[in-house]
C-alpha cells in the first residue's frame, strides 16, 4: 500500500541534505537524503526555473512530450537504510503505459516539474518518518521564499523577465500555501 506525500522543503539535517516529504495532514516527514547537486535540482524545480543545460527531469519531460507520453505518478520504495530509497516513475500515453526505475532525487524533481503525485510505500512512512514541530513549519517556507526572492532579483538584473515572472508566480503560490497552513 502507498501513501501520498508532497515535498515540504529541502534542507540540512544531522545526517546530511534531505528532501523532506510531508505526509498528509500530519507533522510527520520522511527525509530522502540527496547530494548537493540533487538538492539544487529539486529546489530549482520547486522554483519553476529551467536549468541550462537541462537536468534529467527536464530531459524526461521533453522526451515524454516528443513521444506523446507523460509521467503519471512516482512511487518511492524501501531499498536499504532510512533516507535512501528506490523509485519508479509511471508513464502513460494514448495507447501505452510503462514504468521506469529511477534515482529518487531525479524522480522527486520530475514530480515537482510535472505536477504529478508522489506515493510512499507505507512501511517507509511507518518506519522512517520523523516528527516535525508545527512551530517550525514557517521556517522552510520563509527559507524557500527568501531563496526565490534572491533568484527573482538576479533574473530581473539579467533582464530574464520570462523566468522572473515564473519565479514571481512561484513566490505567490508559496505565500498562499503559507496562509493556508496557518489557518
Amino acid at each position: 500500500m502507498f501513501i501520498k506525500a508532497e515535498i515540504w522543503t529541502v534542507g540540512r539535517t544531522e545526517h546530511g541534505i534531505a528532501a523532506l516529504l510531508r505526509l498528509p495532514s500530519s507533522s510527520q516527514c520522511v527525509p530522502v537524503y540527496v547530494e548537493p547537486a540533487e538538492a539544487q535540482a529539486i529546489l530549482t524545480s520547486l522554483a519553476g526555473i529551467k536549468e541550462q543545460p537541462p537536468s534529467l527531469p527536464e530531459v524526461m519531460t521533453s522526451f515524454g512530450k516528443a513521444v506523446s507520453v507523460k509521467p503519471e505518478s512516482i512511487e518511492i520504495l524501501k531499498s536499504g537504510s532510512p533516507g535512501h530509497y528506490r523509485s519508479v516513475i509511471h508513464f502513460s500515453g494514448e495507447d501505452t503505459r510503462f514504468s521506469l526505475d529511477s534515482r529518487t532525487p531525479d524522480a522527486l524533481a520530475l514530480a515537482v516539474r510535472s505536477g504529478i503525485p508522489i506515493f510512499l510505500e507505507d512501511s517507509i512512512s511507518q518506519e522512517d518518518s520523523i516528527n516535525v514541530s508545527m512551530t517550525e513549519s514557517e521556517r522552510p517556507f520563509a527559507t524557500q521564499r527568501s531563496r526565490l526572492q534572491d533568484e527573482l532579483g538576479r533574473r530581473v538584473e539579467e533582464e530574464d523577465y520570462e523566468q522572473a515572472a515564473r519565479i514571481r508566480d512561484r513566490i505567490r503560490q508559496l505565500e498562499q500555501r503559507m496562509r493556508t497552513e496557518k489557518e
